[in-house]
């Protein structure tokens, strides 16, 4: 949410109450991502000139910064078992998919083309990233083991433009930013319906973005544009219910749903 000249990361209850100000700053925050535990947040941080990654304790405020590599450093995204990161990276030149141990540092190089690779999202097994990738020509959403070294195969096959991808907690449904002549609206791949999945639009854009899951899967979380600032909406995984969520006058965005934990 950005409330000029600040910017900061808040939480809130599913239906936009309670919000809490976690973190703040002149400089932007982008790509916060959740821990299974509910424990931590990651997310980018603008606040020392370029990207820096950080993992940041929700509960106590004291985080620890995890790259700051020249040139990218993004989209950070916590494995299934909260011990390893998988992000985008450009510090050998273009954007790859790397995944970083949490508790070394460690990295290892996944995904790596000439093109530009982003936005990784594990599936719950641990073993797989989905991420997209202009590897084709035109940005579509790809998977390859975690562990690296083993071949990239295109996921989404339906659309010139599928991106950002969020997976339901049981990995049966993959919801995306469809675009279409400057239009985005938020769709969702069914992987049971058939061997290469059914596609159902379930926003009516014109620019929706940032989808997100709930824990159990009935709803997605996305931000969408009213006039000049960013509002956030949940819509059903069927598309038949939407709701505007209630969260202040500032400009929202990037929204992730957090996972859920018994009071």
């Amino acid at each position: 949410q950005t409330d000029n000249p600040e910017y900061a990361i808040w939480v809130a209850d599913s239906d936009g109450y309670n919000p809490q100000r976690i973190v703040w700053n002149s400089q932007p925050f982008i790509s916060p991502s959740w821990s299974p535990d509910g424990r931590y947040l990651a997310y980018v941080s603008f606040e020392h000139g370029g990207q820096s990654i950080y993992m940041h304790e929700v509960s106590t405020g004291s985080r620890r910064r995890l790259t700051s590599y020249k040139g990218i450093n993004g989209a950070p995204a916590f494995s299934p078992d909260g011990r390893q990161m998988a992000l985008t990276l450009s510090k050998d030149g273009n954007p790859d998919i790397y995944v970083m141990d949490i508790a070394s540092g460690r990295l290892n190089r996944v995904a790596s083309h000439y093109s530009i690779d982003t936005e990784p999202a594990w599936m719950p097994n641990g073993q797989e990233i989905l991420f997209t990738s202009d590897r084709a020509g035109k940005p579509q959403i790809y998977r390859v083991s975690a562990a690296g070294g083993g071949s990239v195969s295109r996921v989404t096959s339906v659309g010139d433009y599928n991106t950002r991808a969020n997976v339901s907690f049981d990995g049966r449904k993959i919801a995306m930013v469809q675009g279409n002549k400057n239009v985005y609206r938020i769709a969702v791949l069914d992987r049971e319906r058939s061997d290469t999945g059914t596609v159902r639009v379930i926003t009516s854009g014109p620019l929706d973005e940032s989808p997100s899951f709930a824990p159990n899967a009935s709803m997605v979380l996305y931000a969408a544009r009213e006039g000049n600032r960013g509002v956030l909406y949940a819509a059903s995984a069927d598309g038949l219910v939407k709701q505007k969520l209630t969260f202040g006058d500032g400009d929202v965005r990037e929204p992730a749903w957090g996972p859920f934990r018994p009071r």
